[in-house]
């Protein structure tokens, strides 16, 4: 809105500008050219070149109007005897706005007053009368032609910034319901997470429970997991909230399945292989101690990076790298294959992987490589 304002506020400078650059360029031409067949620049002189020249400062909001005004003006002019070649740009200014502000209709009746501008400068000039009509016929018609040019590049630039718009909110719209769907589904993911962890804990308890008197040692160890389990199931507890802000349809009956883990790499391997990828992983530290939740989020983000390297890149080389350091787990995806416009190819994956990487206060890059390629790197802080 604040835009559209601006632009008005400067159309309306550049009208006012230009009505008054006119009116002083056509006094000072008026004074200083003489010509004996023609009355001397005047006071009335001046008044009727005011009257040509400042209307065309409102020429857009009223153009039909500063037409007639110069138009009548000019012609007072040119019949009290002043030289017709001053001022005679008033008419075309006005008649050439109206042809490119208006639709053809009114410009067809504006063109009445323009031809007889251009008459009474034939007459003044005592040309032929063929001259005259000429004229009169001739440079209304070129003002109109430019001006309806003008016009429809106006209402095509109007169009396009509507539907760029238009598009844009809907590019946002859609990444917005992407994000929620994603978090959706990691949503459900973590569900089934704390769901597994929920049913060992139930186990454990009950071994507890049964060993409690005739082996301690096992008991012990028991309730040791317990506890173990249930801090991990918290914190997956506490990112579900986070992430699920209003109830989950239920997805149907039965015990939900453990989420993959890191320990499905080589699978997940092996089938980009099978897809023609040349895959090269490499994993060190020990990955199967990390949480659940966090594995799976790991997982996720190489598996779509995989993805997006066979749809765009099939046939070419990826290293695939998981390692645990010291208070950090990094992954990434690095491949050999064409590294431009692919960050934002069609799909959403990339808003997954960040959603992600956020949920355990991690980043994602992706990006060209320098040396060609396109590479995906993810890290999650671990203490």
């Amino acid at each position: 809105m604040h835009r559209i304002t601006f632009v008005r506020r400067d159309t309306r400078a550049g009208d006012l500008a230009l009505a008054l650059t006119q009116f002083a360029l056509m006094c000072v031409v008026g004074a200083l050219f003489r010509e004996g067949a023609y009355r001397l620049f005047d006071w009335w002189a001046y008044t009727l070149t005011a009257v040509i020249s400042l209307p065309l400062a409102v020429r857009r909001s009223a153009p039909m109007t500063v037409l007639l005004v110069t138009s009548a003006a000019y012609v007072v002019f040119t019949a009290a005897g002043y030289l017709p070649g001053v001022n005679v740009w008033g008419p075309i200014v006005a008649f050439y706005s109206l042809a490119g502000l208006r639709p053809p209709r009114m410009t067809a009746i504006g063109a009445g007053p323009a031809a007889g501008a251009m008459f009474a400068c034939g007459l003044a000039l005592r040309g032929p009368l063929v001259a005259n009509l000429a004229q009169a016929v001739a440079v209304p018609a070129v003002a109109w032609g430019l001006g309806n040019i003008s016009r429809q590049l106006e209402q095509r630039n109007r169009q396009l910034a509507e539907a760029t718009a238009q598009l844009a909110h809907e590019q946002q719209r859609n990444i917005e319901q992407a994000v929620v769907q994603e978090r959706f589904r990691i949503a459900r993911e973590l569900h089934d997470v704390v769901a597994h962890h929920m049913s060992m804990i139930s186990m454990q308890a009950g071994l507890a429970g049964y060993v409690f008197d005739s082996d301690p040692e096992t008991a012990r160890a028991a309730v040791d997991t317990i506890g173990a389990t249930s801090r991990e199931t918290l914190d997956e507890m506490r990112r579900l909230l986070v992430l699920l802000r209003e109830p989950d349809p239920e997805d149907g009956a039965g015990t939900p399945a453990p989420a993959p883990g890191l320990n499905l790499l080589p699978s997940l391997a092996d089938r980009a292989e099978a897809a023609g990828l040349g895959v090269a992983l490499t994993t060190s530290g020990d990955l199967e101690g990390l949480p659940s939740g966090l594995q799976l989020a790991v997982y996720r983000v190489v598996q779509e990076a995989t993805t997006n390297v066979i749809k765009h890149a099939g046939g070419c080389g990826v290293e695939i790298t998981v390692r645990r350091e010291p208070g950090v787990v990094h992954a990434a995806v690095l491949d050999e294959g064409p590294g431009t416009g692919r960050a934002g190819t069609g799909g959403f994956g990339l808003t997954g992987m960040r959603e992600r990487a956020r949920m355990y206060g991690g980043t994602i890059t992706a990006g060209a490589r320098p040396g060609g390629g396109f590479a995906v790197k993810l890290t999650i802080p671990f203490p």
